[in-house]
C-alpha cells in the first residue's frame, strides 16, 4: 500500500502546479496500477480470479481519501462514496465483497459520525480479526503518514487524478474456468513479464555457458520464491532497495523539471537501470554475471529476508529494526542494505545492521522531538544520504561514523519533555513511552512485563494499550486549589498534555478511570504496567531491584507521587528524560 500510494503521488506531483484548472487533471499522465482477471457476472457480481491485493489496496486508497475529505470538509471534490458501494436497506453494500470482519472494519473506519480517532478505535475492537485483517488496519492508520503534504494542499486534484488518470484493467473473460486458464497462461508462459522477468533475462542471457546459466537459474527461482514467501511484491522491492543501497548515486533534484536520478529511475524501472549500469556494479563478463546471479543476489536476499523478519517479530540483538518498522520507516531495508558486503561473514554483517538500526532509531526519535513528520517524503532524501554514507563500511569505520553523529540527536533528548499530546503525533507518544516503559520494566527485572509489542498493538481489543493523562479533564477549581501550581483552566489544560502528565494504560481501565481525579485512581496504577506502577508507593516497597536502579541512579527521580501537581509534571519529564538518555545512549 505505501509504495502504491507514494508512487501514484509523484506521478500525480510530477504533472501538477498550483495554477493548474481542475480539468486539466484530465491530461495529466496517467498512472497504470496493473491488471486484475475477472469472470462473467453472476447475480450482480463478477468472480476475481487474480489480483486481490491490488484491488483491495486500491479500495483502501479510495475509503481513506473519503474520509478525508468528509472529516476535512473539502471543497467541491468528488464524492467518493459511490465507488465504495451503496447503501442497500439500510446496509453498506461494498463494491467489493468483504469477509465479515472487514467489511465491519470498513463500516467501523467510514463511520462519519465519529471523529476518525474513535472510528479506527472501533475498528481496532472488531472480533476475530485474522493476519490479513491486520494488516489492512495497519495501512488504514499509516496511510496519513504517507499522504505528501503538496498533495495535501490539491487534495481535490488528487482525488480526480486517482479517479480518471489511475488505470486498473480488468481481463474478464466468460467462466470462472477460462479465467483461470488465463491466469495460468499470463504467469507459467512468459505472457506477462514484469521488471522481474525482464531482470531475469537481462542477467541469463549474459551466461554463454549451459551449465552456468541452469545453476544461475535454479539460484533465481529459490531467491525469488524465498522473497515471494514474504509477501507477493518482494522480489521487485528487494531489487529496488539493493540497487539504491549498494549503487545509486543520484536523486531527482526538488525543482520541477529536474531530471530523475539513479533512485527515482530504479523505483519506475529498476530493469531498465540495471541495464545501463553494469559497469559500475562491475559486471561486465560472463564470469561477473555468473557470481552476480548465483552467489551475490541470493547473500542479499538472504540478508534482506533477516531484515524483513526482523521488522515482523522482535529479535534479541536486532530490536530497532522492530522498533523502525513500527514507525513504518520504509527505507530501512535500503539503509540497512548499504552498510552490508557481499564478502561479510554473518557476525560482520548482523553487527554491521544492528548499529545501523540504532541509529535510524534515535534519528527518528529526535524528528519526533523536533516536531517533524516522519513520512516517507521527509525522510526520502535523508535516508538514501545515510545509506551513501554508510556504503561499503568496515565496522570499525562505521562505528566512528555512528559515533561522530550521535551527539547532535542525542543533545536534543532534553527537548522530551515539552512534547505535548495531540491527535496528530499521538502514536509518537505512544512509542516513546512504551520504549521507556520497556526499559523500565529490563531495568527492574520485572517478571510481569508488557513488553514492547502488547504496548504497541492496536487491534487487540479493550487489551489494547492508549496513553492515560494523569490529569483529568476538564480543570476542577474545587478540586484543584492553588497547591497544585495551575493558574487557571488554560494553565492547566495546557500542562495536562505535556509529555510529564502521561503514562500508559490498558483501553478498558483507560476509559474507566479516565473521569476519576488523580488520587483516587492510584489504587488501580498500582496494578498496571511498570510507568503507572512507578507512580504508586507499592513499587518502592521490598523491591530490591527497584532499589538498587533508584541508588544507582539517582539522576532518574523516579518516586512515589501522591497528589499530582505542576511541578510534579516538570519532575517526571526530567525522570522521563533520563531514562530516555539510557534508552538512545551512544554505542
Amino acid at each position: 500500500m505505501a509504495e502504491m500510494l507514494n508512487d501514484i503521488q509523484n506521478a500525480f506531483l510530477l504533472n501538477y502546479e498550483p495554477t493548474h484548472a481542475r480539468k486539466e487533471v484530465s491530461g495529466y499522465s496517467s498512472y497504470f496500477l496493473g491488471s486484475i482477471i475477472t469472470s462473467a457476472e453472476k447475480d450482480g457480481k463478477k468472480p476475481l480470479i487474480d489480483g486481490q491485493q491490488r484491488l483491495t489496496s486500491t479500495f483502501l486508497l479510495l475509503a481513506y481519501l473519503e474520509r478525508y475529505r468528509r472529516d476535512n470538509q473539502v471543497q467541491n471534490a468528488l464524492d467518493l462514496s459511490t465507488l465504495l458501494g451503496s447503501v442497500s436497506f439500510g446496509a453498506m453494500d461494498y463494491s467489493i465483497e468483504f469477509s465479515a470482519t472487514r467489511k465491519s472494519i470498513f463500516d467501523c473506519y467510514l463511520d462519519n459520525s465519529k471523529p476518525v480517532d474513535d472510528a479506527m478505535r472501533d475498528a481496532e475492537e472488531v472480533p476475530d480479526l485474522n493476519d490479513g485483517d491486520r494488516k489492512l488496519l495497519d495501512a488504514l492508520r499509516t496511510t496519513e503518514g504517507l499522504l505528501d503534504q503538496k498533495v495535501r494542499t490539491a487534495i481535490a486534484y488528487f482525488i480526480d487524478y486517482v479517479v480518471e488518470r489511475v488505470l486498473l484493467i480488468d481481463i474478464s473473460v466468460a467462466s470462472e474456468s477460462e479465467a483461470h486458464r488465463v491466469f495460468v497462461t499470463m504467469n507459467d508462459r512468459g505472457l506477462r513479464l514484469g521488471p522481474i522477468d525482464l531482470l531475469k533475462g537481462q542477467i541469463l542471457s549474459k551466461i554463454p555457458v549451459a551449465a552456468d546459466a541452469q545453476s544461475c537459474h535454479t539460484a533465481w527461482v529459490r531467491t525469488i520464491n524465498q522473497l515471494r514467501a514474504l509477501d507477493p511484491e518482494e522480489d521487485s522491492l528487494f531489487f529496488r532497495n539493493l540497487f539504491r543501497a549498494k549503487w545509486a548515486d543520484t536523486m531527482r533534484g526538488k525543482s520541477k523539471g529536474d531530471a530523475a536520478g539513479d533512485f527515482d529511475i530504479i523505483g519506475e524501472a529498476y530493469h531498465r537501470w540495471f541495464e545501463s549500469n553494469t559497469t559500475r556494479m562491475a559486471i561486465s563478463t560472463g564470469d561477473d554475471y555468473v557470481r552476480f546471479a548465483r552467489d551475490d543476489i541470493p547473500k542479499f536476499a538472504d540478508i534482506y529476508a533477516f531484515i524483513k523478519n526482523a521488522e515482523m517479530e522482535l529479535k534479541p540483538g536486532f530490536e530497532c529494526i522492530y522498533f523502525n518498522a513500527a514507525r513504518k520507516y520504509s527505507f530501512q531495508s535500503m539503509v540497512l542494505l548499504a552498510v552490508v558486503k557481499v564478502s561479510d561473514n554473518t557476525t560482520d554483517w548482523q553487527k554491521k545492521i544492528a548499529l545501523v538500526a540504532r541509529l535510524i532509531d534515535v534519528i527518528l526519535t529526535t524528528r519526533t522531538i523536533e516536531g517533524k513528520e516522519n513520512n516517507y517524503d521527509n525522510l526520502k532524501e535523508l535516508s538514501f544520504v545515510l545509506a551513501r554514507d554508510i556504503r561499503d563500511k568496515d565496522y570499525a569505520a562505521l562505528l566512528a561514523y555512528v559515533q561522530a553523529e550521535w551527539p547532535k540527536y542525542i543533545s536534543l533528548l532534553p527537548d522530551l519533555a515539552k512534547l505535548k499530546y495531540a491527535r496528530a503525533d499521538r502514536s509518537d507518544i505512544l512509542y516513546l513511552l512504551a520504549r521507556i516503559a520497556c526499559h523500565l520494566e529490563d531495568a527492574f527485572s520485572l517478571t510481569n512485563r508488557v513488553g514492547f509489542t502488547t504496548y504497541w498493538q492496536r487491534d487487540r481489543g479493550m487489551k489494547t494499550f492508549d496513553i492515560e493523562h494523569l490529569l483529568k479533564e476538564p480543570f476542577d477549581t474545587a478540586a484543584l486549589p492553588a497547591i497544585h501550581g495551575f493558574s487557571d483552566a488554560k494553565d492547566y489544560d495546557g500542562s495536562r498534555n505535556l509529555f510529564g502528565a502521561l503514562v500508559l494504560l490498558p483501553r478498558s481501565r483507560n476509559r474507566s478511570l479516565q473521569d476519576k481525579a488523580y488520587r483516587d485512581k492510584l489504587a488501580a496504577y498500582a496494578t498496571e504496567n511498570v510507568l503507572a506502577q512507578t507512580l504508586c508507593d507499592a513499587l518502592y516497597q521490598n523491591n530490591p531491584n527497584v532499589t538498587a536502579y533508584i541508588q544507582a541512579n539517582l539522576n532518574i527521580g523516579l518516586a512515589a507521587i501522591s497528589d499530582f501537581s505542576k511541578d510534579n509534571i516538570v519532575h517526571r519529564a526530567d525522570a522521563y528524560v533520563a531514562v530516555a538518555q539510557q534508552v538512545w545512549q551512544t554505542p
